[in-house]
């Protein structure tokens, strides 16, 4: 399962970078993220050189920390749910700078 959730992201980024408004939210921002799932599982996310990529396991000194189960996961990047939605539902917890925070929804 865990793979199969890693695959879709990987996917749904790359759908994303396609997209204008990601190019633009990215342009020269440079940020590590860390995604700590409720089942244990641990990816990052690297957001550098106009790109994003993300990998398997944690992260050393993390820019943002995100906390969320699988399916919320899942649905945001499969947008049948808003990270502000999840935010209010608290089924996703961002910690970062309220900068990142704005910026954030762009990679889900």
């Amino acid at each position: 399962m865990t793979q199969d959730l890693l695959e879709l992201m990987r996917e749904r980024i790359a759908i994303g970078l396609e997209r204008e408004k990601t190019k633009e939210a990215i342009e020269g921002w440079e940020r590590k993220a860390h995604l700590k799932l409720k089942e244990g599982s641990e990816y990052h996310f690297i957001v550098k050189d106009n790109t994003i990529t993300v990998h398997e396991g944690p992260i050393e000194e993390p820019d943002m920390s995100i906390q969320s189960d699988e399916e919320t996961i899942r649905k945001l990047f499969l947008e049948e749910m808003s990270a502000a939605s999840a935010l209010l539902k608290r089924k996703l917890k961002v910690k970062g700078s309220a900068s990142d925070l704005m910026k954030i929804r762009h990679i889900f």
